[in-house]
């Protein structure tokens, strides 16, 4: 079992992701981690006005329930704070955001959250 823990403290996301440019957004992340207390990856997430970002997500690929795990994690976290859209970049992971329901357009990935969340590809 993996456990998504929050990291929202804003210090500790530019210690965790410093080659990520922060600008004006809300930011957010999850830290994974197994049964052992081992890190099994970050994923970074911003909302700004109602919309969601997913910039980062540091994982094994290949893991597709992991890739969907952290995915979900960050719809969840911008949802709450009113996101309506989803939009990300990462085309490593494009079979799962496909599977998800995002829609490809010109190499970004976007989909309304609630539609989003419905869907799944590993189960």
């Amino acid at each position: 079992m993996i456990f998504y823990k929050p990291i929202t403290n804003f210090e500790t996301l530019k210690t965790d992701f410093p080659e990520f440019q922060f600008k004006d957004s809300t930011y957010g992340a999850y830290l994974g981690i197994d049964e052992d207390g081992n890190s099994v990856g970050t994923c970074l997430m911003s909302v700004k006005d109602y919309s969601c970002y997913i910039h980062i997500l540091k994982c094994d690929y290949s893991d597709k329930l992991l890739v969907e795990g952290f995915l979900r994690a960050a719809l969840n976290f911008c949802a709450n704070r009113n996101a309506y859209m989803a939009y990300c970049e990462i085309i490593e992971i494009s079979d799962v955001l496909t599977y998800l329901g995002f829609e490809n357009n010109n190499g970004v990935y976007s989909g309304d959250i609630p539609t989003l969340l419905k869907g799944s590809c590993c189960k």
